[in-house]
């Protein structure tokens, strides 16, 4: 039994020296330095791209002289009429086109406040066409508001569009 002992004592100092000495070389031989980099996602995964930046919104809006300005409108059966801008500032010569949106087929009525600014500061050419379009043009500098009435009685519903002529 001293000689089995003694063998499997050998066979066992022999596997750990070995062990030992593959670990030992292993960790200290052959060591290169490589640059960290960032992980890169799998090529199944899709590529999210990031948002585009909404460009905020300044007022009052400018338009190039001599280009017509129009303006789109629209209500439905409750709530204020919308607009697809205000606070307008327009030169002299510019057109200003009030347009209803698509599904409007109501009445609308417009009114203006402001020294006679419909009359001296913008002329509306012609009547409020049968599609709703009314057609206005400055003609000297001023500033007032146009108020836009659905269903031609609707007051409350109403909304203000602030024209600045210069």
């Amino acid at each position: 039994m001293k000689k089995n002992y003694t063998k499997l004592l050998r066979y066992t100092t022999v596997v750990v020296w070995l062990s030992l000495a593959a670990f030992a070389s292993g960790c200290t031989n052959n060591l290169t330095p490589v640059e960290p980099q960032a992980p890169t996602p799998a090529p199944s995964q899709p590529q999210i791209p990031a948002p585009a930046p909404v460009p905020p919104v300044t007022l009052p809006i400018e338009q190039p002289q001599g280009k017509d300005v129009v303006v789109t409108y629209n209500y439905g059966d409750t709530g204020k009429v919308s607009l697809s801008s205000n606070n307008l500032v327009l030169k002299v010569g510019q057109k200003l086109i009030l347009s209803p949106a698509s599904g409007v087929t109501k009445t609308t009525r417009f009114t203006s406040s402001g020294d006679n600014f419909w009359g001296d500061v913008m002329r509306q050419e012609g009547t409020v066409k049968q599609n709703g379009q009314a057609i206005f043009t400055a003609i000297k500098a001023g500033k007032g508001k146009l108020q836009i009435i659905p269903n031609s009685t609707e007051v409350e519903r109403a909304v203000d569009l602030w024209v600045t002529v210069q």
